[in-house]
């Protein structure tokens, strides 16, 4: 996965995150959001966010910066999301307009309502095998819209910019998986997206982006540990420092230390 942020928003005409129309999954009951996915014949995979709290870092990640996440995720994956944009686009409306024709003012109108609080866990029942109120908040994938076996993705509790960066690098890997046979897709998903080794990989990305911010703000703090680590193995025997660097490195420890100390202040 790619953890590297961009510096400015990104601009791609295609808009294809889609707003979850809030409609309570019941036994017979038709629901929209599927229809609307049974339109876009040109898509790969499909993807809904269950967020179960509004103040979760990925629901303002959504709010925020809609128009990115929707250029992110391409032309072949399609994110719904209960989370409205703090603002429509006018080339997003035009999009949509254009493709859903004489329908587009009554799902426009849809899209406007506010989402009704915990209006995810009306969605639990409608995956195979369904979801259980624990697994939120979560992304879930897959690939037909009439069987729904999903792969689920939690969503950890990171800051905003880290959450951007996963979702960038889920995108990256289902834009990956349009080349896969329709059959082996889904799980070809489960294994780059939910294996421990993935799920590893991901974690590992957002503890060194959190160790490089930190170095950044506290340069001398990490040297100075460092050194410390050095002197400390060495008195310990676990390896041999030259003579000659011993005091020197003890000479850096203490400088770096008063600089260390006003990096905290």
């Amino acid at each position: 996965m790619n953890y590297t942020s961009p510096k400015g928003p990104l601009t791609v005409g295609v808009k294809k995150l889609v707003p979850g129309t809030a409609v309570p999954i019941m036994e017979g009951e038709k629901n929209v959001t599927i229809e609307l996915m049974k339109q876009l014949t040109n898509v790969t995979a499909y993807g809904m966010l269950l967020l179960d709290d509004p103040k979760h870092p990925m629901a303002e990640l959504v709010r925020e910066r809609w128009s990115e996440i929707n250029a992110l995720t391409g032309d072949h994956f399609m994110v719904f999301a209960f989370e409205r944009p703090a603002e429509w686009t006018k080339n997003y409306l035009q999009y949509w307009q254009a493709k859903l024709g004489p329908d587009f003012k009554t799902t426009w109108k849809k899209w406007q309502d506010p989402p009704d609080p915990g209006a995810a866990y009306g969605y639990l029942s409608l995956f195979k095998p369904p979801l259980t109120p624990k697994q939120l908040p979560c992304l879930v994938l897959f690939t037909d819209p009439l069987e729904r076996e999903v792969v689920v993705r939690p969503i950890p509790d990171w800051d905003k910019d880290s959450l951007f960066n996963l979702l960038k690098g889920i995108a990256t890997v289902v834009q990956q998986s349009t080349d896969k046979p329709q059959a082996e897709r889904l799980e070809w998903l489960r294994q780059e997206l939910t294996s421990p080794g993935a799920r590893f990989k991901s974690a590992a990305g957002h503890i060194a982006s959190l160790a490089i911010d930190y170095f950044k703000e506290h340069p001398a703090v990490v040297v100075s540990t460092a050194i410390s680590l050095a002197l400390g193995l060495s008195g310990a025997g676990v390896f041999a420092l030259p003579t000659a660097a011993v005091p020197v490195l003890s000479v850096l420890k203490d400088t770096l230390s008063g600089g260390a100390k006003s990096d905290e202040k």
